[in-house]
């Protein structure tokens, strides 16, 4: 019988190692850029698209970390034409908008060390859900990913930023899970990478938060989370005593 209570999960360096394969999804939205630019005789090089990628990442973290919402994949499509001076129809800029968010499926990240046996685990004694801030691949595109990994049957609900309208820290993330799993605040956990997103999201909606370091240690040393750890099995045995 599971707990009425809920794990919610990050995806990006939580469940997978955000920078493995990077290169493949670049290289799918730059050929996919330079071959809308070639069709209006607009010449453009790859460093250009680079930095016009970056200036749209830069206006990103200004709104995911200012407003505490997500551009989707149109609006980052949007300032990265911006940056390069290109101006498209809208119809365009939706297809391209497509390629950017399925390229993560050309270039699929890898599963952290360990994460397949513990998500099995912990699905059998708490009803699990994803809690993801998103950026050019929204959350259709990481539950296929999830689902060809097989480990998204295990999974109930899911809040995806670009879907609930916020992002981490916001309660409506954590509040989506809650409901849709019909569980409770006490003795549920959330776990993520990121202190000013998972950990205080987590814990100012009133349950606990774990902060795993096993792919990036940003916060390994400064950080509220209830439990620290690098290890996928020691957070299983953690939360399952």
């Amino acid at each position: 019988m599971k707990a009425n209570s809920f794990v919610s999960i990050d995806f990006w360096n939580t469940i997978v190692i955000a920078e493995t394969n990077g290169e493949k999804r670049a290289a799918r939205r730059i050929d996919a850029l330079k071959e809308l630019a070639d069709t209006h005789r607009l010449s453009i090089n790859e460093i250009q698209i680079r930095n016009a990628h970056a200036y749209a990442s830069k206006k990103f973290d200004e709104i995911w970390f200012g407003a505490s919402r997500t551009p989707d994949s149109l609006e980052l499509v949007g300032f990265t034409l911006e940056s390069l001076g290109l101006d498209v129809s809208i119809e365009e800029q939706k297809k391209l908008a497509q390629v950017y968010e399925d390229s993560l499926l050309d270039g699929p990240p890898e599963l952290a060390p360990g994460v397949e046996k513990a998500i099995e685990a912990l699905s059998k004694q708490y009803n699990l859900g994803i809690i993801s801030d998103t950026m050019f691949s929204p959350g259709r595109v990481l539950k296929d990913y999830l689902d060809t990994k097989g480990i998204g049957k295990h999974f109930t609900a899911f809040a995806f930023s670009n879907e609930v309208g916020v992002s981490k820290p916001h309660p409506d993330m954590y509040q989506k899970i809650l409901v849709d799993t019909g569980t409770d605040r006490e003795g549920s956990f959330h776990i993520g990478d990121i202190q000013p997103t998972d950990i205080k999201g987590a814990q100012a909606f009133g349950i606990k938060g774990i902060l795993y370091t096993g792919i990036s240690r940003t916060y390994e040393k400064d950080n509220t989370a209830d439990y620290v750890s690098a290890d996928w099995t020691a957070i299983s045995d953690i939360i399952l005593g």
